[in-house]
C-alpha cells in the first residue's frame, strides 16, 4: 500500500470541505446505489491517511466498483452479549474494526462527488489474507446490526447517508498451517450467508471475492478446509488452495449476492497452470472457462456430501455470467520474486477474449485487479487499459 503522507492539495481539499460543512446541517440521505451494467472493479488498501492520488487516478480512468479493504468484527471484551434484551442492545457484544480513517473517508466521498463522481460503488471488504473470520457465538441479526451502526455513524457529516454502499466478502485462509481460519466452520459460513441476505434486503449490494480454488467450477470436491493442494503435477507442495468452499454460501444464498471476484490471481491457480506449463493462451483461457460455464447452463456441480456435517445434497448450484467478474493481479504479479506463482493477464489478451465472449453473449459482468496501489509497476497501468474492455462493449454489442 502507498505509504506516502497526503499531499497539501488534499489537505486543502479537506479542509475547504470543512468550512463548507461547517454549521451546515447534512441532511441529504443518498439512496442506494445500483450496479453499473457492466462493471470496472478494483481493490484499494488506502485508509485514507496515506497520498490519495492513485485512488482517485483510478477513478478518474474508469473503476466504476471500488472495495476498499479491510474490515472485520470484533467482540467487545467488555460485554456479554449474551445478556442483551432488545435490538438496540444487540450490537453491545460485536463491533467493526476498520483500518480506514472514516472521517478522512467520509470527506473524500463527498470531494468525488464534487468532481463528478458520485455513482462509483464503494464497498467494503471483510477478510484478506491471514485476516479474521466472523466472530464464533454472534448471531446474523448482531453482526447486521453492528455493520449499520458502522455503516451509519456519520449521517450528519459532510457526505452524509451510508459510509458504504455495500460488502465485499473475501475471506480466506492463513499461512499458518495450523491456523483455525484454515478451516471455515458452518457457523462462519452460515453467519455470511445470512448477513449477506439482510444486507441485501436492506437495499446493499453485496459481493464476493473467492480465490479460484474457493469457488472451482473444474472440480465436484468440496471441503470445508483450505490448506489443501490441487491434483494437478505441479507444485504440490502448495497447501493453501481450498474445495470450493464458497459454494456452500452460493448453494443457500445465491440471491443475495450480487458480484462474483473470482481471483485468478490465486497462487499456482489452474489458470496459471493451463497457460504456463500447458501452453494455453491468456485469451483461449479465459475463452474456454466462459464456454464451460455456460454449456453447463451457468451453474458448477458440487459434491456437497463429500462432507455430512454440512447437511446438503450434491447439487448444481447457479454461477451466472451477468455475476462474474474477472479478477486479475496488475503489475505486481511481474515482480521478479513472484516467478509462475501468479498469473498476469495482458490487457491485449483480455479484450481479445471479452470482445469474442461479447459476440457470443457468453461475456462476464466485467472485469477488476488488485490492487489500486500497485498501478504503474513495472509499467503496468492496468485501470486504464481494462477500462478499454468495458467501454468497447457497446460497440460490439451493436454488431451482433
Amino acid at each position: 500500500a502507498c505509504m506516502v503522507l497526503m499531499t497539501s492539495t488534499f489537505f486543502g481539499a479537506l479542509n475547504s470541505l470543512n468550512m463548507a460543512t461547517s454549521g451546515t446541517a447534512f441532511s441529504r440521505q443518498n439512496p442506494r446505489k445500483k450496479l453499473p451494467n457492466k462493471i470496472l472493479v478494483a481493490y484499494t488498501t488506502n485508509n485514507c491517511r496515506d497520498d490519495m492520488t492513485k485512488v482517485t487516478q483510478a477513478i478518474e480512468e474508469g473503476v466504476n466498483v471500488l472495495i476498499w479493504s479491510f474490515i472485520h468484527f470484533v467482540a467487545r471484551e467488555d460485554a456479554i452479549h449474551e445478556t442483551c434484551t432488545s435490538i438496540a442492545e444487540l450490537t453491545c457484544g460485536v463491533r467493526i474494526q476498520a483500518e480506514l480513517d472514516l472521517s478522512k473517508y467520509s470527506l473524500y466521498r463527498e470531494q468525488l462527488r464534487l468532481m463528478g463522481f458520485s455513482k462509483v460503488v464503494h464497498l467494503v471488504a471483510f477478510g484478506g489474507w491471514n485476516g479474521p473470520h466472523l466472530p464464533s457465538g454472534y448471531s446474523s441479526l448482531e453482526l447486521f446490526d453492528a455493520f449499520n451502526n458502522f455503516n451509519n455513524r456519520n449521517n450528519d457529516d459532510a457526505f452524509g447517508g451510508p459510509l458504504f454502499d455495500g460488502i465485499d466478502w473475501d475471506l480466506e485462509g492463513h499461512d499458518d498451517m495450523q491456523s483455525p481460519t484454515n478451516e471455515f466452520t458452518i457457523e462462519c459460513l452460515d453467519q455470511m450467508g445470512e448477513l449477506s441476505k439482510l444486507i441485501k434486503d436492506d437495499g446493499f449490494i453485496v459481493s464476493m471475492a473467492p480465490p479460484e480454488s474457493y469457488l472451482d467450477i473444474t472440480s465436484q470436491k468440496f471441503s470445508l478446509r483450505v490448506n489443501l493442494t490441487y491434483p494437478d503435477p505441479w507444485h504440490e507442495d502448495f497447501q493453501y488452495h481450498g474445495r470450493n468452499v464458497y459454494a456452500y454460501v452460493l448453494a443457500k444464498w445465491n440471491d443475495a449476492i450480487d458480484l462474483i471476484f473470482l481471483q485468478f490471481y490465486e497462487s499456482f491457480s489452474h489458470a496459471a497452470y493451463q497457460v504456463s506449463q500447458r501452453g494455453q493462451s491468456p485469451s483461449d483461457f479465459l475463452i474456454e472457462y466462459c464456454d464451460t460455464l455456460a454449456n453447463y447452463g451457468e451453474s458448477m456441480r458440487v459434491d456437497f456430501e463429500d462432507d455430512p456435517s454440512v447437511r446438503l445434497q450434491n447439487q448444481s448450484i447457479k454461477l451466472p455470467l451477468s455475476k462474474l467478474v474477472f479478477g486479475f493481479a496488475n503489475g505486481w504479479a511481474l515482480n521478479d520474486d513472484i516467478g509462475d506463482k501468479t498469473i498476469f493477464f495482458p490487457a491485449d489478451s483480455i479484450k481479445k477474449a471479452y470482445r469474442e465472449l461479447a459476440m457470443s453473449g457468453k461475456e462476464p459482468r466485467g472485469v477488476g485487479c488488485w490492487v489500486v496501489e500497485e498501478e504503474g509497476n513495472n509499467g503496468i497501468n492496468y485501470i486504464k487499459d481494462l477500462k478499454s474492455i468495458v467501454v468497447d462493449y457497446g460497440s460490439v454489442i451493436e454488431q451482433k
